[in-house]
């Protein structure tokens, strides 16, 4: 088959993938290369798209061995897809961004979550754009696990919208801890209240930030000396330090992207309980 038609075939098709940016391209284009070496009759068009951070391609031939051929080359390159960024072509992995499923390299993730920022005069910004000034809230609704908050800058009306925040954004709990008390309604003013009030530092991160049980900042439950607990780990120090390294190795990227988060502060006498050969016998265990 001459390289000229096949180059026409892979262009032609590159239009018919319903892809959310470029950088699943050259994929795209050796996967249609395959296509055509594999016995695929060139006239006819494939068509494709992404799908929970995923390449899909539903192609089907009557031909059961030829149906084998176009399995095995969708599966593979369906694979590859959860390895690449969608947006540049680099190295990736499948990321959930405003409850989307996408597959993204760590700098293109990073760029597309937002992270709460108030300055000096107290405006509340989210990916450099202002959004509200602390002292124009009217009103702020808040759910009762506390994870959730929307404010509004005047009295809202039926079917109204606020500006909705979320504790998986960095800061959430800055700016829940700097919100006038009396904008909350009033059985909700305690809660908000005892939340700061109540805060314990946790041994894995350092933070002040253990609320009933769990960590706001690292989000891991402190050691008990319960059955479970001590099944797995042994001791306390044991379980500190495992939970040490899966902060550190960070594979979800959540310190990453925590990483300016000033929502609690941090003991100075914090200890690290895990040195270099702790880590890499620790990294062999998990890969």
């Amino acid at each position: 088959m001459k390289q000229e038609l096949i180059n026409a075939f892979i262009e032609r098709n590159l239009k018919n993938f319903e892809v959310n940016s470029t950088g699943w391209n050259e994929l795209i284009r050796q996967m249609l290369f395959e296509f055509a070496v594999g016995g695929w009759n060139i006239e006819k068009d494939i068509f494709g798209k992404e799908k929970y951070g995923e390449l899909r391609c539903y192609t089907y031939s009557e031909d059961k061995e030829l149906n084998t051929i176009v399995k095995n080359i969708t599966q593979k390159y369906a694979a590859l897809s959860m390895e690449t960024c969608e947006i540049c072509g680099s190295e990736g992995k499948k990321r959930s961004v405003n409850s989307w499923e996408t597959t993204l390299c760590l700098s293109h993730y990073l760029t597309q979550k937002p992270v709460i920022e108030i300055d000096e005069e107290l405006n509340v910004r989210s990916n450099s754009k202002t959004l509200l000034n602390i002292n124009d809230i009217v009103k702020a609704d808040i759910e009762y696990d506390l994870q959730k908050l929307c404010l509004y800058t005047e009295e809202p009306a039926y079917g109204t919208e606020g500006i909705s925040f979320s504790w998986q954004e960095p800061n959430y709990y800055l700016l829940l801890k700097t919100i006038p008390l009396q904008v909350f309604s009033p059985d909700m003013q305690n809660p908000v209240s005892a939340l700061f009030e109540n805060l314990e530092h946790c041994e894995i991160c350092g933070h002040k930030a253990v609320h009933q049980r769990s960590c706001l900042r690292c989000h891991q439950e402190p050691w008990t000396e319960s059955q479970v607990f001590i099944e797995d780990y042994g001791e306390k120090t044991n379980y500190i330090k495992a939970c040490q390294m899966d902060s550190f190795i960070d594979e979800d990227d959540y310190e990453k992207y925590f990483k300016y988060d000033r929502s609690f502060e941090k003991s100075h006498d914090h200890q690290i309980l895990f040195g270099h050969h702790d880590l890499k016998e620790y990294e062999k265990l998990l890969f």
